[in-house]
């Protein structure tokens, strides 16, 4: 069972489930009529881990499938689809950039779409070029594959599902607040999913750098 229940589903899951819920409580606990026996605390505890780890679960999916909000500060893509690209905001060092690509040994065919600036790539969806995009991302892949299991790339990415995670339930949370007039405290959510959202941009832009910088050790 231990085995099974790591520290990432703890921090991933369980906390951002267990949050929500208890937010969820002190907002509607006058609404809620529920007698607490004292002698099923064990019973309780388990209730609420059990609940916690579903609402994370479920949270974790819905901010899988709107991560492209952070994409936004990206151009709409992926980190991951852009850091090959010249003068890009993954790898701002234009010497780290070409020596990745100096050895990753890129066919030239193949890397001269990303010799072109990133500040010169089209925001708007109908103009990417999704083979490029895909090309990026299919080496990210291969370099990731060679350093996933380090303690360093493992933390980066617990760290980026965490904050991806908890910007999408304090916009939740703002929501609800909002509907039931709580308006300060709405606000303050509000602020909070910002401030979040675009910390999440920068661990989603340190996950891709980390995972560049030990790759290149082990090339």
């Amino acid at each position: 069972m231990v085995e099974k229940f790591s520290l990432e589903d703890l921090v991933i899951k369980v906390m951002p489930g267990g949050f929500l819920l208890l937010i969820l409580f002190f907002i509607f606990v006058d609404k809620i009529n529920f007698g607490f026996n004292e002698n099923l605390d064990f019973l309780y505890t388990f209730l609420f881990f059990c609940s916690a780890f579903i609402a994370g679960e479920v949270l974790q999916t819905i901010a899988h499938e709107i991560e492209w909000v952070i994409d936004i500060f990206f151009k709409l893509r992926r980190p991951s689809e852009v850091f090959l690209y010249s003068c890009n905001p993954v790898i701002k060092n234009e010497n780290k950039r070409n020596e990745l690509v100096k050895d990753i040994k890129l066919e030239e065919a193949v890397l001269r779409p990303f010799n072109q600036k990133y500040s010169d790539l089209s925001f708007w969806w109908w103009k990417k070029d999704k083979n490029n995009d895909d090309m990026s991302q299919s080496i990210f892949w291969k370099l990731y594959s060679h350093v996933s299991e380090t303690d360093e790339i493992k933390t980066a990415n617990r760290n980026y599902l965490f904050v991806r995670v908890i910007s999408l339930e304090f916009f939740i949370i703002a929501v609800i607040l909002l509907v039931n007039k709580y308006f300060y405290y709405s606000i303050l959510s509000s602020l909070l999913f910002v401030i979040f959202l675009w910390r999440g941009r920068g661990l989603a832009r340190g996950l891709v750098f980390k995972t560049v910088l030990l790759s290149l050790k082990k090339i």
